[in-house]
């Protein structure tokens, strides 16, 4: 699965715990709601700073993977990755973990995604 994937997921999560602990530190009197909802915003802050690491470092490793495979033999020599087989420079299939294209993707896929992992 991919690691963006369970940092998202975990959004929920960490918000929900965030409010019932300030919640009990508004009851013992600890911190005041009037004071603690910058916490909030903060730790949403460090969740979207986290989730755009790792898509980051997630795109850079399959870039790197198919660049790899490329440079291996897997595809003919000057042609784009998922072109149109020229004559028989090669005879080895691509290798089975590599997609057909290049990997570039801009920004995360949208929930609606049919392709998107996790389904």
């Amino acid at each position: 699965m991919n690691r963006w994937y369970q940092i998202r997921r975990l959004r929920g999560a960490v918000i929900l715990i965030l409010i019932g602990v300030l919640a009990l530190l508004n009851q013992w009197h600890i911190m005041n709601w009037d004071t603690s909802w910058p916490l909030i915003l903060i730790v949403i802050g460090l969740l979207m700073v986290a989730e755009r690491a790792v898509w980051t470092a997630d795109v850079r490793a399959r870039q790197e993977e198919q660049q790899y495979a490329a440079s291996m033999g897997g595809y003919p020599p000057g042609q784009p990755l998922g072109g149109a087989p020229g004559p028989a420079s090669w005879t080895a299939p691509p290798p089975s973990n590599v997609g057909s294209g290049p990997f570039v993707q801009s920004q995360p896929p949208t929930p609606d995604d049919p392709n998107r992992e996790g389904r």
